[in-house]
């Protein structure tokens, strides 16, 4: 059961991650400007995820495109150099840090970190410590969420919204 929570858990955020890519990837060009998303954007030496790190540059960095291969940009700062994600990058320079920690949202007043993980007994002492205890009531809600999606509905909307396989 836990297995399948958290493969659920894993497909619904990826699924969060691919509807969040820049629609706007046509932009991304060589020549054009794009700035880090992370506090920590990592640049690679080659475009594939598991490749050596050339560099890391800090939150909203300024990068230039130096060329395009599908969805990985070789990218230059003032200081750096390398491959990266265009799902760590954006076309507009970000202004708000992203969290560092426990970041509380106003929903349940529980983090964004300790809800977006499986919670091991070590977890929720540490979650419980740091007041997020509703955690888990968060991750069953997402759960229950989840199981409302359909398939159908599923393709209605990447095609509706021209993702994934459905990109023209």
């Amino acid at each position: 059961m836990k297995l399948y929570r958290g493969l659920k858990l894993t497909l619904t955020f990826s699924l969060a991650c691919l509807v969040s890519w820049p629609a706007n990837a046509a932009e991304l060009k060589k020549g054009k400007k794009v700035w880090s998303k992370h506090n920590e954007t990592v640049l690679l030496t080659e475009p594939r995820p598991l490749a050596p790190a050339s560099a890391t540059v800090g939150f909203a960095t300024k990068l230039s495109i130096r060329e395009v291969q599908g969805t990985w940009l070789r990218v230059k700062s003032s200081k750096a150099k390398g491959w990266v994600f265009q799902g760590n990058v954006a076309t507009e320079k970000p202004s708000h840090a992203p969290g560092a920690g426990f970041t509380t949202i106003d929903a349940s007043q529980t983090d964004t970190v300790a809800a977006a993980r499986p919670l091991s007994p070590a977890a929720e002492g540490y979650a419980e410590r740091r007041g997020a205890q509703d955690a888990h009531a968060d991750i069953n809600w997402l759960d229950v969420q989840a199981d409302t999606i359909t398939q159908a509905d599923l393709i209605v909307f990447m095609q509706a919204e021209q993702l994934g396989e459905y990109q023209e």
